[in-house]
């Protein structure tokens, strides 16, 4: 029974929180990024270079999610490719299906939270504090 490391969990993860905006394109959006948070996964699953292309071609799709809240998204994928590589009968097109219908409602919830409530509060805090001549400010 194969089971991902701690190590590439974190590899993984690392990956999406500092590339998700790598190669960022109208067409592609986060794609790319998505892709290569995948590749260590998929590096440690499976030892057959024709399952590991079959694998990486189930990432090409296009992807776009808020940044912070799409590592959940990478997080489901990679316990399902995990459970398709230890003969889940799990395939390209599930994981696909689960990709594509979190991202959507992700990318609300998170646009939500980050962006329209926390960075504000932030920013409130952070002016009101230089405005006082706090230098945390």
């Amino acid at each position: 029974m194969k089971k991902l490391s701690r190590k590439t969990l974190n590899k993984s993860f690392l990956t999406w929180f500092y590339g998700n905006l790598t190669c960022f394109s109208q067409e592609h959006m986060q794609t790319f990024g998505y892709l290569c948070a995948m590749l260590p996964i998929v590096e440690e699953l499976y030892d057959d270079q024709e399952k590991k292309k079959e694998a990486m071609s189930t990432y090409t799709a296009f992807f776009n999610t808020e940044p912070q809240i799409g590592s959940l998204v990478v997080g489901m994928t990679a316990g399902l490719e995990e459970a398709k590589a230890n003969g889940q009968p799990i395939d390209s097109d599930a994981i696909n299906g689960v990709r594509a219908g979190l991202m959507g409602p992700l990318a609300g919830i998170g646009d939500s939270m980050i962006v329209g409530t926390l960075i504000p509060i932030l920013l409130g805090i952070g002016l009101g504090l230089s405005g006082g001549g706090n230098p945390l400010g």
